[in-house]
């Protein structure tokens, strides 16, 4: 469930409230506005106080996929750009989802203090009037920003030192350079003078074939370049033949390319969409079932742990008039012998009362379970001891061996 804020321009401190993902019929929903801070947490009509309270929208309407909740200036003057945990309570089930909702900074009626608080044993219940504002507001919650510091005074003038004089480039050396004259032609038998530097006469001129360092130059052998010419070819040979086997003989991905990509099959463990418990039982409910198959399923659903499913249908086998229904039925509400991880609250009356039309028609463990009820007590529901025995005694003899054991207890 999620949950997005809608202000109506046309009336300050008036909104939507838009709840997705919520399946729940709209009448009688409530709403429960948690903040987080201070010990004054829930929002009533008469402010913020400790106790839990659940208020009235002005207006609900559903919508496909969720439900719209009106709501005036008790809820947007004191939340307007808070960001609150918003709970929905559905009367006869329970809180029936929660979630965590931005309120966005909107103009409100400035009828109402954001800051009022109650005393902790304030009663909450419908809307009281507050003392009406002059001319709309808006709250901001915000903290106050610190004003930006003072500009520092530029500092004095000084004057720019003058550029140095004008100097002139130096001038570049001559783009081509005169070559020395070439040395005259060797003649035999009248070597000419060596130059400044070179070898001595001694030696006489340098050999041709012998290299700066007085070694013969290497010269390369034409077998070693047939050598690394052959072993190319080779490799190529080599490497094409594998690659015409990897693409005709052994190349899966070739074909799947040629003939195109397979549709590839959903897999088995997929995971399918879950349907709304809601949704579920009303679709049972709709094959109209009889009673008796009614309390199976119910039993099934609740093993199963979907306990809405499982109360709705047994709520509808037990305004059916099914006993057994009736009294699974109550064990929802039930604070003795409660159903397991049961979704609405524990009402002692409302068990007593689904117990009693069961044990009327002599169900055991409808007489059971109202005797039981009746020698522990509840919260607004006094034990009484009498009743307790008689119920029992009747399940007794109707060979319940639990009642026997809680008769000896009692007893």
């Amino acid at each position: 469930m999620r949950a997005e804020v809608m202000p109506k321009p046309e009336l300050p401190g008036h909104a939507v409230l838009r709840v997705h993902e919520l399946n729940a019929p709209p009448e009688g929903l409530t709403i429960c506005i948690e903040r987080r801070q201070g010990p004054e947490k829930y929002l009533s009509d008469g402010g913020w106080q400790r106790s839990e309270t659940w208020l009235a929208p002005e207006r609900v309407e559903a919508f496909g996929g969720g439900i719209d909740f009106h709501v005036g200036p008790v809820v947007c003057d004191m939340v307007a750009g808070m960001t609150v945990r918003l709970s929905v309570r559905e009367p006869g089930v329970g809180n029936v989802g929660a979630t965590v909702v931005a309120w966005p900074t909107m103009q409100t009626s400035g009828a109402y203090d954001p800051n009022r608080m109650v005393a902790p044993d304030a009663a909450a219940g419908t809307d009281r009037p507050f003392a009406t504002g002059s001319s709309a507001t808006t709250v901001l919650r915000t903290p106050e920003a610190t004003p930006p510091p003072a500009p520092e005074p530029p500092p004095p003038f000084i004057a720019a030192e003058p550029p140095p004089p004008f100097q002139p480039a130096a001038e570049p050396p001559p783009l081509f350079q005169p070559q020395p004259e070439p040395p005259p032609p060797f003649q035999f038998g009248h070597p000419p003078p060596p130059p400044p530097g070179s070898f001595p006469q001694s030696l006489g001129p340098p050999d041709p074939g012998i290299d700066r360092l007085g070694a013969p130059p290497q010269r390369r052998s034409s077998a070693a370049i047939w050598v690394v010419l052959g072993t190319c070819l080779v490799l190529l040979l080599a490497g094409g033949g594998a690659g015409a086997y990897w693409w005709f003989g052994d190349c899966e991905w070739c074909r799947v390319t040629a003939k195109g990509p397979d549709p590839q099959p959903k897999p088995d463990g997929a995971p399918v969409a879950q349907k709304p418990e809601r949704v579920v039982a009303d679709e049972y409910l709709q094959s109209k079932p009889s009673p008796e198959d009614m309390v199976e399923k119910c039993r099934s659903y609740r093993q199963d742990g979907k306990v809405v499913t499982a109360f709705l249908i047994c709520r509808a086998a037990a305004e059916a008039g099914d006993p057994v229904g009736a009294a699974e039925y109550a064990a929802f509400f039930d604070p003795v012998n409660r159903a397991p991880y049961s979704p609405i609250p524990p009402d002692a009356s409302q068990a007593a009362q689904w117990y009693e039309k069961a044990a009327k028609v002599e169900l055991p463990l409808a007489m059971r379970r109202l005797g039981q009820l009746y020698a522990k007590g509840a919260e607004n529901f006094p034990a009484d001891k009498a009743k307790a025995r008689d119920w029992l005694t009747k399940a007794a003899e109707k060979g319940d061996s639990e009642a026997k054991q809680a008769l000896a207890e009692l007893q």
